[in-house]
């Protein structure tokens, strides 16, 4: 597996679902290569790797500077391929990756070192060039140094040793997926690529939001429309990475319709995608006993991490509001506090700002099963998911849940047929960003026990029916049966 800020580092969705994958197939032998943001750490580990993890390695991709090394001399015209490369990038044609590759790093350590990359003097003249033919009223500073973060991370997986494998598995299109495909062309192996969020969309909005990109300052007397040169280029940047990603991709799975119809519009092969939803154990879920509340207690918990994705400030000011009107409310922030420590210190000024601070607790990490049996309705205010696992988790255990329109969310709560309409919401949805919306609908279920309970039922229902753990675990290993021999030349 090829794997980017995730598992076994980092807790959430994704990583619970490679876990629950990992574990559930012992007969298949794995090997992790993770991509990390920063050279030269290894994070904690937050996951026991199981037995069949045979070997994980870690690489990070930014930071640090490439020290003066030799590496193997490139004639002119390698480096016209290069320049080529680059020149039919914005028209989308990625095509002839696997020809540069063979003649610039036809294997991890071979080609032009890192220093020679950045800082010889063909691939300076090639920056040059650039700058002058698409960006030439920029500073030629400033775009020389973002040339260099966006290209780093791409000669540094260039070098690195991806472990030998019959099929290649990638979590993410982006700088893993630029790997597996590098991967799938040096060795011709097959690669399998799952995708939970569209990579290219939420790498989009952390984008508009970043504040450590570089933005131009106006020219007087002239209008700005957009994010700006520099942040627009890094958005382009991973869009043309998850094009390269689904046009050599074997397969390309994701977890609901939705996320298809998105990888279609960036230009996925219809024939090549398949969904295959999350799916969890619904009984573990079902059999936790609820904990009475207080008279008069409403329990509101958000499950996840607090980052800015996730949009915890909008909760945050929904949960204000809901104080106002159920007095007995308490809210439970539950999830990891060290991913983004300046966000976190927001969310906990704001909570204090709006002095709800000693009826919402920030909890950190927490066994899911403790927690569930002590709410009342679960809410999440994301601004960007896939099918979101707590809210299987959370339906299982028969609690109602208030999610913004993001992703399955709505599908997970209404149904995405008619017989699973049929079972009834197991929810209520709002719209982005939108505190008073949220609160509303908290409100709504505060007011009426019966309305709580018809819809738990109802989640639990519809978790039973259509998002079992053993149908997800037996797609993949048809999916991985299929593939291991055809990269074993045991098959088409």
């Amino acid at each position: 597996m090829i794997l980017e800020g995730t598992y076994p580092y980092v807790t959430g969705g994704v990583s619970a679902w490679i876990h629950q994958l990992l574990t559930a197939l012992p007969g298949i032998r794995f090997a992790i290569f993770h991509i990390s943001a920063t050279a030269g750490e290894e994070p904690e580990r937050r996951y026991r790797l199981p037995p069949n993890v045979v070997r994980l390695v870690n690489v990070g991709i930014h930071g640090g500077d490439e020290p003066p090394a030799p590496g193997d001399p490139l004639p002119a015209a390698v480096w016209e391929r290069v320049r080529a490369f680059h020149d039919r990038s914005p028209k989308d044609d990625l095509s002839g990756l696997g020809e540069l590759l063979e003649h610039f790093s036809p294997a991890p350590g071979r080609g032009p070192s890192g220093h020679e990359f950045l800082y010889g003097k063909p691939a300076w003249q090639i920056v040059r060039a650039l700058y002058e033919e698409r960006a030439p009223e920029m500073s030629f500073v400033d775009y020389f140094w973002t040339w260099r973060f966006t290209h780093l991370p791409i000669i540094r997986l260039l070098r690195a040793e991806v472990p030998e494998a019959a099929v290649y598995h990638t979590v993410s299109t982006g700088w893993a997926g630029l790997l597996a495909t590098m991967t799938r062309a040096r060795t011709g192996r097959p690669m399998l690529l799952t995708e939970h969020g569209i990579y290219a969309r939420e790498r989009r909005i952390e984008i508009d939001q970043a504040e450590w990109i570089y933005v131009q300052r106006q020219v007087p007397m002239s209008l700005q429309l957009g994010p700006g040169f520099f942040k627009d280029l890094w958005a382009r940047l991973f869009n043309r990475l998850s094009r390269l990603t689904y046009a050599h991709a074997d397969l390309i799975t994701t977890i609901f319709e939705g996320n298809r119809q998105a990888q279609l519009l960036d230009g996925a092969d219809p024939a090549k995608t398949l969904v295959i939803p999350n799916g969890i154990d619904a009984e573990r879920f079902a059999r936790l006993a609820p904990v009475p509340a207080a008279p008069g207690e409403l329990r509101v918990g958000f499950v996840g991490r607090v980052v800015p994705i996730k949009d915890v400030k909008t909760f945050i000011r929904a949960f204000k509001i809901v104080t106002e009107a159920v007095p007995g409310a308490r809210a439970a922030l539950v999830g990891p506090l060290d991913e983004d420590a300046d966000y976190v210190a927001e969310c906990r000024t704001l909570a204090a700002t709006l002095g709800v601070e000693g009826r919402l607790t920030f909890t950190g990490s927490a066994e899911v099963a403790e927690v569930y049996p002590q709410l009342d309705v679960l809410v999440l205010t994301s601004l960007s998911e896939g099918l979101p696992l707590v809210i299987l988790e959370a339906a299982a255990a028969g609690l109602p849940v208030v999610a913004s329109d993001v992703g399955a969310c709505r599908e997970l709560l209404d149904g995405r047929s008619r017989e699973d309409r049929a079972l009834g919401p197991s929810g209520l949805i709002t719209g982005l960003a939108d505190p008073a919306a949220t609160a509303a609908a908290i409100v709504t279920l505060a007011r009426d026990p019966g309305l709580r309970q018809e819809m738990g039922r109802a989640g639990q229902a519809r978790v039973r029916r259509y998002y079992s753990e053993a149908d997800l675990v037996e797609s993949y290993r048809a999916i991985y049966s299929r593939f291991i021999g055809a990269g074993r030349g045991e098959g088409a």
